[in-house]
């Protein structure tokens, strides 16, 4: 199976890879840049943590003109708010560009490292929209394309311990919107994942 994963600097896409590598699943990762103002760090941080674990280097896609455009904490100063951190479309424009990159290379799959409905922050991350979004890609493509969740059973913690058991890197990982260092004590979202991690 060849799949094309829609990957970041987080734990939650590292996990994804790491569960496809073990499947031995063909990877062609790609990161998309929308412009968040922490890209860099985020950009280097994936590249530096897939490299570590031995998994398919990540290809950039650039968006960047997203973010210019959608207002959204994403590329504005971080108020460490769930409602805030979202970018309206940011999902279904990840899917839609992991479409095409799938489509012009022949590939039927692309996958994203969305978590439980349980788990779920924002309204392009449930299965309802997953299904939406499938019916939408294959209508605009006139082609079958699937999307894999290989976590979509899976809650933050899981994935925590998924990691821990396969002593991935981390601390490497970046999930912070301006791309600082460390865990911000208002955070509550990189609290929740990285806990043991020393606050800033």
């Amino acid at each position: 199976m060849v799949v094309v994963p829609i990957v970041s600097g987080d734990i939650d896409s590292l996990v994804m890879c790491k569960i496809l590598n073990n499947e031995r699943q063909e990877q062609h990762p790609i990161f998309i840049d929308f412009g968040q103002i922490s890209n860099e760090e985020e950009w280097e941080a994936c590249r530096n943590v897939f490299k570590r674990c031995n998994l398919p280097p990540p290809e950039k896609i650039d968006l960047r003109g997203y973010c210019r455009s959608i207002e959204s904490d994403v590329n504005g100063d971080c108020k460490a708010s769930y409602i805030n951190a979202f970018l309206p479309g940011r999902n279904l424009m990840s899917l839609m560009a992991a479409a095409s990159y799938a489509y012009q290379r022949e590939i039927k799959i692309i996958a994203i490292a969305l978590l439980s409905d349980e788990s779920h922050l924002f309204p392009d991350q449930t299965e309802e929209f997953l299904v939406n979004a499938n019916f939408a890609i294959n209508s605009a493509f006139g082609d079958r394309i699937t999307i894999l969740t290989p976590l979509i059973n899976f809650a933050k913690s899981d994935i925590m311990n998924i990691a821990k058991w396969y002593g991935l890197p981390i601390e490497e990982t970046l999930c912070c919107h301006p791309g600082r260092n460390g865990v911000c004590k208002n955070c509550t979202a990189r609290k929740a994942t990285v806990g043991p991690l020393t606050m800033d």
